[in-house]
């Protein structure tokens, strides 16, 4: 590949570089996902994936909030496919949204950037038609709907029934205004093809990876496939981080060693 002209990968790297390219080509994997937000993934952290991703899969990033500036002004920098935005809980907060990302994107980024936002908790769902009712969401790509923190909100788990009501709901109406939908929160090889055949959204996500149903054969198996790459890629930051603890302590060691002498 050209990009091996360009960057450095270990055997581990190239490992997972190859493992994203099998979950694009055989599983229907669109896209590799961090959050600024609950996961509190660093810029520098972001960098790091585009690179290793690099050829392989879009890099989408949930910020902060509707209107985390700063966020949105480093992925602008680093380059990002696509900016999401949770807590969308009424149309202020997809104002504020579309108003920031306009203001700090050039036209041709803000052209090309894919634009979404979640729909997460029970507030939200009670304000949807306001929100989707406004002109701004005809600058939207598509939602995320996840589950675990909508069932939170409403004292539930994410496969009561209740809540797989108002996912199907939100899914519906977002339908009809020609708006795509992906859902995630606690999506398991066990409920992936119950999600994807009851409530028919365009993808399903876990934490890092989306998917595009029209290229999954088998929603299990992708999904099955997407956490076992998850817990990957999880060990090899874990080993990262462990080098980094190790480094460290040991020039602590000498530094005490100087102070005895």
């Amino acid at each position: 590949m050209d990009e091996e002209r360009f960057f450095f990968w270990s055997p581990e790297e190239k490992q997972l570089r190859q493992a994203l390219k099998g979950l694009r080509d055989n599983y229907g994997c669109e896209a590799l996902k961090f959050e600024t937000e609950a996961e509190g993934a660093s810029f520098e952290e972001i960098r790091y994936y585009m690179n290793l991703a690099l050829g392989q899969m879009a890099i989408k990033v949930k910020i902060g909030g509707p209107e985390a500036r700063n966020d949105i002004r480093e992925l602008l920098k680093i380059g990002v496919k696509g900016i999401i935005a949770p807590m969308v809980e009424s149309p202020y907060g997809l104002k504020n949204f579309i108003t920031a990302l306009s203001d700090l994107a050039s036209p041709e980024q803000y052209k090309y950037l894919f634009k979404g936002f979640n729909v997460e908790t029970i507030t939200t769902y009670h304000q949807i038609d306001d929100i989707f009712a406004l002109p701004e969401i005809k600058q939207i790509d598509k939602i995320s709907i996840g589950r675990s923190d909508l069932a939170g909100s409403m004292d539930m788990k994410p496969d009561d029934e209740p809540v797989m009501k108002v996912v199907q709901e939100v899914t519906e109406k977002a339908h009809r205004i020609g708006l795509a939908v992906s859902v995630g929160g606690g999506i398991t090889p066990g409920n992936a093809r119950r999600i994807s055949e009851q409530i028919n959204p365009e993808s399903i996500n876990t934490r890092n990876l989306g998917f595009a149903l029209s290229r999954v054969k088998d929603p299990a198996v992708s999904i099955q496939k997407a956490l076992e790459f998850e817990t990957a890629l999880l060990e090899h930051r874990a080993r990262q981080a462990k080098a980094d603890f190790d480094r460290l302590q040991k020039r602590i060691e000498v530094l005490k060693e100087r102070m005895g002498q």
